[in-house]
């Protein structure tokens, strides 16, 4: 069977999956996790990737990430090549690590990413030892299993500085507090059954998951520009009239905090989160480096710009109303300065 063409354009979502070769094991110590979580995070902010739920299972892993800048397959490369160097090195194993390509499906719908991260946090008691025990213990088990992102979705105190909890709104209570324990809930409906109709959305497309229209229209444009390309099996790429400057997200910052632009550039609290939101948007819309992002605001060292990013997530992860705004702004920039069409 050929593999699967890739459709990756600006602001595509995609699951992310990626298997040892042979259905081996990748992670054979606590180290590997380890390892492979630092290379996960350089690699997202290499290629200003958004990590939005993930789990590492001993032979797989599952990410569902976006990416503003339209460059799945850098991301890909780096991440899996960088683990898969370590991996040989560290245990004296040549070959392959992992099996063929990673799978990327793209995701759309709010419905259809938050059912997503359920899927993916319920992976560690999706075996044949844990299918065993009772729903309280399986619930124990997810709360205290370390290589996921679901620690942060039901606990502010575990939250990462990695993952993006911007789907936690979806909950739709008034405190990020409320919506993290109705996500504790929403995951506990689920430990001793499985989620039918997502199930089946996941299995009805190898490039898509979402409501029927999402996966047609997908499927309906790839085809469509497979027989443009003419060229067997590869990726396809949406093209972009350009992606947005810092002049631009200034421009749209201002506008939504309610300041004049040259405020982004002052120090203190005058600037406030208008700054920071533009500082973040730019790391994540521009695909310039941190550092050059850092001389552009007058921060000695990029290492600024990582403090007021970490800083800048974890606000949001506590406010719900700040979460949404920024999310407003990130899709008015790329619909403006790029073509999001599949």
């Amino acid at each position: 069977m050929p593999r699967p063409w890739r459709i990756t354009y600006a602001g595509a979502r995609y699951h992310i999956t990626s298997r040892g070769n042979g259905r081996q094991r990748i992670f054979l110590r606590p180290w590997d996790y380890e390892r492979f979580v630092e290379q996960l995070t350089a690699a997202l902010e290499a290629d200003h990737v958004i990590l939005y739920a993930y789990v590492l299972m001993p032979n797989h892993y599952h990410l569902l990430i976006e990416t503003p800048l339209g460059n799945v397959k850098r991301f890909m490369q780096r991440l899996n090549t960088a683990y898969s160097m370590y991996f040989r090195c560290k245990h004296d194993r040549p070959g392959h690590c992992f099996q063929g390509r990673y799978g990327a499906k793209l995701v759309g719908g709010d419905d259809y990413i938050v059912r997503l991260t359920r899927y993916i946090h319920l992976n560690p008691i999706k075996t044949r030892k844990m299918k065993k025990e009772t729903a309280e213990r399986r619930l124990e088990y997810l709360e205290k299993f370390r290589w996921s992102s679901l620690p942060g979705y039901i606990s502010k105190a575990r939250a990462s500085e990695i993952v993006d909890y911007r789907w936690l709104s979806l909950m739709g209570c008034r405190t990020q507090r409320g919506n993290r324990a109705a996500y504790r809930r929403y995951l506990a409906d689920m430990l001793v059954k499985d989620d039918e109709e997502f199930m089946k959305a996941l299995r009805a497309s190898r490039y898509a998951i979402g409501d029927d229209e999402f996966v047609e229209e997908a499927e309906s444009d790839l085809k469509e520009m497979r027989l443009i390309k003419s060229c067997g099996t590869g990726d396809v790429y949406a093209p972009r009239e350009r992606i947005a400057g810092i002049a631009d997200i200034e421009r749209e910052v201002a506008k939504a905090f309610g300041v004049t632009p040259d405020v982004l550039h002052r120090h203190g609290h005058k600037a406030g989160l208008a700054k920071s939101a533009a500082v973040y948007l730019s790391c994540q819309l521009t695909g310039r480096s941190q550092r050059s992002i850092a001389e552009h605001y007058g921060y000695r060292s990029d290492s600024s710009v990582v403090k007021l990013r970490q800083r800048f997530n974890r606000q949001m992860a506590d406010d719900a109303v700040l979460a949404k705004r920024i999310a407003q702004l990130r899709e008015g920039l790329l619909e403006q300065y790029s073509i999001i069409k599949v």
